[in-house]
This record gives C-alpha cells, structure tokens and sequence, in this order.
C-alpha cells in the first residue's frame, strides 16, 4: 500500500515537472518568433483584470488653474463684444441662425450701459459668465453691451473675443457732429476693446489706443469689417468652423431679405465733414485702419 502510495506522488510530481517545461518552451517560442504579432496595451486604457479597465483621467479645469496649466483662452466659447453702430448685430443673427445647424448654444448677456465696470463688478460679470459655462454644453457663444473682460485676470479661462467695427468717418457721425449729440464720442471702438480703465474712456489717448491694439493681438482673433463683410465671414469660418461653418449662406439669405443694417457703402463724401472728424477721431481712424490691415492681411495669406 505504502508503495502504491509513493508511486502515485512521483508520477503526479513528474507530470507537474513536465507542463510546467513544456508551457515555458512555448512561451519562449512565442516571443521569439517574428511572425506572431502581440499586441502592446492602448495607451490610455489598459486591462488589469477581465472586469477591470484602468484609464487616464483628464484632469479638471479646477486642477489645471492650480497647477497654472490652464489654456489661455478656449476656442470652443466666443464672445461677441458689441460695438455700437457699427453692425454687431448683423454677427448677432448669424450665431442665433447657425446655432442649431453647428450644434452649438448662443447666450445673450443682459443689457448693459456701456460703461466702465469697477474691479468688483467685472469680477462678479467674470464669475457670472463662468457659471452659464460650467452649467452649459460647449461650444457656447455669448455677446453683450460689455467692454473688453480680462478673465485671466481673476484665474479663469477666457473665451475667444470676436468683434466687427466700421469706417468712423461715416454719415452718421457727421450728422451727430451738427445736432451736437452726446453718444458721437460715446459710440467709438477703442474704448470696447481697451477695456475698463478710465483713460479707454478718453478721447485721442496715445495710451487706449495702444491698449486697445494690444488686446485684439492677444485676445481676439478675428475683428471683422462692415466694409469688408465677406472676407470677415470668410476668416471667420477658417478659424472658427464649429460656429460659422455655413454663414457664408446665411449672410447672403439675410442679404436678400433687405434688412435693415448699416450699409457699409453709405460714406460721408463731404470734404468739410471729412476735415472735421478727422481731426475728432484721430484715433479712432488710425485704429480701423490698423485693423483693416490686420484682417486683408489675414485674408491674402489664406489665398496663397
């Protein structure tokens, strides 16, 4: 019996031997061989267990601010700042028609006085606009009665600023010169684009001017000219498809249902009201022009 025993274990000992040696050897040709393919894990998921997967986690917008990673500014958010008369809300349409089409959200902000904001009430317009953010889906675009916001001045991600502006030596201004109207000096570009400092508000200052300049170079990536409305929609388009793919065809419908925004060919041809807003708007002349340069520019490189 006790021989029986003893030989039942050495037999079951050597069989373990054996599988063991022939499992090796096969793991080994496996590796070596050049013609079978294995497979390395996908990086970003790989398996730990048959039920179990492991995957990189992106890390939130609240972890990157901490690490100072943050993006800049997000291509995914617009924000239309509305110069007065000068065709916003031709933009405005465009964004409201082509909002369903490109699967996007557009955010009117309540109205405003144009005013300058202080240091609490931009942040608290800052923090405002960032909730609507975290409670929406992106892509989101928004515009409002609202100078330039630095958001990364209070640690958060800006959105991309996008705005149109008009020849200042127009009928308009002109006719408000005569009739003495308050909103002629009220109604200019450099102090939405320079922001929220006191002398933005001031006219022909040599510093607005230059802050108005530094802000479209940093944060807005497109400026669009009334008189030059297709090329605007153009640029537009190359550098924000996921809200303006398709408003090429949406301006021209508008187009042709006459509505009532200003005609870019409707120019003062008067040489005394030339004379007199030239001097008024000095600088605002050498803005438009220096963005009209920006946008033709912009415009030839992408022909090429």
């Amino acid at each position: 019996m006790r021989f029986n025993r003893g030989l039942v274990t050495s037999v079951a000992a050597c069989l373990t031997v054996f599988f063991v040696i022939l499992n090796l050897k096969s793991t080994i040709e496996t590796v070596n061989n050049p013609g079978i393919n294995i497979k390395e894990p996908y990086v970003g998921e790989q398996n730990i267990h048959k039920d179990q997967t492991y995957r990189y986690v992106t890390p939130s917008l609240a972890e990157l601010a901490a690490r100072g990673a943050l993006p800049k500014m997000n291509k995914h958010i617009l924000m239309l700042t509305r110069v007065p008369d000068a065709g916003a809300e031709l933009f405005v349409l465009l964004l409201q028609r082509l909002q369903g089409y490109n699967a996007f959200k557009h955010i009117r902000l309540p109205p405003g006085d144009h005013g300058l904001l202080s240091t609490l009430q931009e942040e608290l317009l800052v923090e405002e606009i960032t909730n609507i953010i975290r409670q929406e889906a992106i892509p989101l675009s928004f515009d409002g009665d609202v100078r330039f916001l630095n958001f990364s001045k209070f640690g958060r991600e800006s959105p991309s600023f996008i705005s149109l502006v008009r020849n200042p030596i127009g009928v308009q201004n002109f006719l408000r010169y005569h009739e003495r109207r308050r909103n002629m000096v009220e109604n200019r570009a450099i102090p939405i684009f320079c922001g929220q400092d006191p002398r933005c508000s001031e006219i022909n200052n040599k510093w607005a001017l230059q802050r108005a300049k530094a802000n479209v170079v940093e944060w807005y990536p497109v400026v669009g000219i009334l008189e030059y409305m297709e090329q605007s929609i153009d640029i537009l388009e190359y550098k924000f498809p996921y809200f303006f793919r398709g408003a090429k065809h949406s301006y021209k419908k508008i187009q042709s249902k006459n509505r009532h925004f200003p005609d870019p060919t409707f120019m003062l041809n008067s040489q005394e009201g030339y004379n007199i807003l030239s001097k008024l708007f000095e600088d605002e002349i050498e803005f438009y022009q220096w963005l009209k340069l920006r946008l033709l520019n912009e415009t030839s490189r992408r022909k090429r």
